[in-house]
């Protein structure tokens, strides 16, 4: 062989190397798998302070291996919205959900809660099945009546109803899961003993740390503390799902949403921080000079409340992360908004519900081959379903608000566009008690009146 023609062998095979090494491939096969797990409310304003500290190791790794910046999202940060428009790609007046519930009265004249059924646009999952890939989605909000998929679809509402008294286990849950036979799957993962759970999981039982502050503090008589038991037997059932559905079933996109962080960020500030401190708090919004150094007081002061949440979340996780499915996948972890400090009627309010105020970003971090680690920024809730459709390899819908986050990944395939449709709902059944359930839950929440 005649020194020409090696060296152009030796530039073949470096390119060939190089190809692959850049090529997005997942768990050594050659299609490249999504994991995307949502954390509602999830924010760096709190785990920073708790990487800082050491407490959240996990998330300090992730930092350091991934991608990672803050997700803008819309205002007002209502979570029907802001998960549609991450599923979809697209803004709310495309999607149709503008809010929990229904502006305009049905024939009895109540506002009805928003169902999968009212979402106008295709989800990611959808156009997956146009692909002929395979999804396992679990919890994802809005997502019941669950709808027929190429894989397996366990609905939001789920949770609700496999806790519920009843008679008889048996078929509690079919019409919340897709293949309804699967349901049956499930029921052996159903626990009912929540100090059981308490222990299993290191959660804290906030309602009874409440009682035992004194001052005539009784949770009975707060909203969401009154509810924290039915939250947390809901999320170790979602969590115990997935961690099944992930280890036991293929798929090219595995999507599960966990809601926790944001329901204890909800009373975490209004029921465990000292009053003196919001007092000091309230003072500060009016000294321009202190308010940064109270405000980052505040958030730590936050963020101790909700270590042991965060903590869970590691743990979870881990499970995720430790398989060797996901060794070669794109991990996506997303919230829809955060949570800010602001006044109203003199009082600090530790919330992002009021649509006054700019709705406090999220966050969202990406790892997997191919991916430059560091910050990035300029991501947003409509880039998260086109991001995903990129890195599998499929095309996007035209009709997208957002794009990939071309920035963060060493390669850069061709963007191909095509026009997905929704398809025509299947499974139309109402369940009026889980609608009601989930009103109660919004109510709980401060959601709605």
């Amino acid at each position: 062989m005649n020194k020409k023609i090696a060296r152009r062998f030796a530039l073949i095979v470096a390119c060939s190397l190089a190809a692959l090494c850049c090529s997005p491939r997942s768990g050594g096969g050659n299609k490249p798998t999504v994991i995307m797990i949502g954390l509602d409310g999830a924010s760096w304003e709190l785990i920073d302070p708790l990487i800082a500290k050491g407490r959240l190791p996990l998330f300090k790794k992730l930092k350091e291996q991934s991608a990672w910046g803050v997700l803008r999202t819309s205002t007002p940060a209502k979570s029907p919205i802001i998960w549609t428009s991450i599923a979809t790609g697209k803004t709310e007046a495309k999607h149709g959900i503008d809010d929990f519930r229904s502006k305009k009265p049905n024939a009895q004249g109540k506002y009805s809660v928003y169902t999968a059924l009212d979402i106008r646009q295709p989800l990611l999952w959808d156009m997956l099945d146009a692909n002929g890939r395979r999804t396992v989605l679990v919890n994802w909000y809005l997502s019941f009546p669950p709808q027929p998929l190429n894989g397996i679809h366990v609905s939001d509402y789920f949770r609700m109803r496999a806790l519920q008294p009843r008679d008889s286990k048996k078929g509690a849950t079919d019409n919340t899961v897709f293949p309804a036979q699967r349901a049956s799957d499930f029921e052996g993962l159903i626990e009912q003993d929540y100090a059981k759970v308490l222990r299993q999981s290191g959660l804290p039982d906030f309602p009874l740390r409440y009682d035992g502050m004194g001052g005539g503090r009784d949770h009975e008589h707060h909203g969401i503390l009154k509810k924290y038991r039915e939250f947390v037997l809901q999320e170790t059932l979602v969590q115990k799902v997935a961690a099944r559905l992930f280890r036991t079933e293929k798929f090219d996109l595995f999507a599960v949403y966990f809601k926790l962080p944001d329901i204890v960020q909800h009373f975490a500030f209004d029921c465990f921080v000292d009053e003196s401190f919001k007092k000091e708090l309230l003072s500060a919004f009016a000294e321009p000079r202190a308010l940064p150094g109270r405000l980052a007081e505040a958030y730590d002061r936050v963020a101790d409340v909700l270590c042991p949440v965060y903590q869970n979340i590691e743990t979870v996780l881990s499970g995720y992360l430790d398989s060797e499915k996901a060794a070669g996948a794109y991990v996506m972890i997303v919230s829809d908004h955060g949570f800010h400090f602001f006044v109203r009627d003199r009082v600090v309010h530790y919330n992002h519900v009021n649509g006054m105020e700019k709705a406090p970003n999220g966050i969202c971090l990406v790892r997997g081959p191919g991916v430059k680690p560091g910050r990035f920024s300029l991501a947003s809730i409509y880039d998260v379903a086109p991001t995903a459709l990129y890195l599998l390899g499929l095309a996007l819908d035209r009709d997208m608000d957002g794009r990939p986050w071309f920035k963060v990944f060493s390669f850069r395939k061709p963007l191909r566009f095509t026009h997905y449709k929704r398809k025509p709902p299947r499974f139309r059944r109402k369940n009026r008690k889980l609608d009601e359930e989930s009103l109660r839950e919004l109510k709980a929440l401060g959601y709605i009146n």
